[in-house]
């Protein structure tokens, strides 16, 4: 009888993004794509991340479909412009997982809940504790906590009001200026 081993695969790493104030400069609601800027240095960011091995990732929480102020196809919209804009420096999104839902749903997907980190953990073979995720506020900070990688704030955005309050999170939190900045993370070769 030959007994067949399945062989070893090594889990991925990925540098989870939140969208508004991150990936892209903030503003509230965002729904059209005439809307969209690039921090500057993010895609050069990006590039060196995901040269690193890093898979990106988006996590973003869209309320504003929950509140009908804007619609999936507006969201898919903004989402092929931002893949486009960064397309332009090399970069490639390995996926965007959005929550749509109004904050009073009280759905199992919105940040801080750390859902749509687990499934994309699970979909693309993501070892969460060599992942890290980078966000602007206090859901995404308490996201990175609940999923159990390493939480990144950038005082980009609403990162600032964020670090005001960062004395109440139970795990260290790394604080850069910009997504530009947080290439100093990155491990040397």
């Amino acid at each position: 009888m030959t007994t067949t081993l399945t062989p070893y695969t090594q889990l991925q790493k990925a540098l989870f993004l939140d969208r508004d104030g991150v990936v892209i400069k903030y503003v509230p609601y965002l729904s059209k794509v005439e809307q969209v800027e690039l921090p500057l240095g993010a895609g050069e960011a990006l590039k060196r991340w995901q040269d690193a091995g890093y898979l990106l990732i988006i996590i973003t929480n869209q309320a504003g479909v929950g509140r009908g102020y804007y619609t999936l196809e507006d969201v898919e919209k903004v989402h092929n412009h931002i893949i486009e804009e960064y397309g332009k420096f090399g970069v490639t999104f390995t996926d965007i997982f959005i929550c749509p839902h109004h904050p009073q749903d009280n759905c199992l997907c919105r940040k801080p809940a750390p859902k749509m980190i687990i499934d994309a953990s699970k979909k693309h073979g993501v070892s969460l504790s060599q992942s890290l995720f980078v966000g602007d506020a206090p859901s995404d900070v308490q996201c990175a906590i609940n999923a159990e990688c390493q939480a990144v704030l950038v005082l980009t955005g609403r990162g600032k009001e964020t670090l005001q309050n960062i004395a109440q999170y139970s795990r260290k939190v790394e604080i850069f200026d910009s997504l530009q900045d947080t290439v100093k993370l990155i491990p040397s070769p």
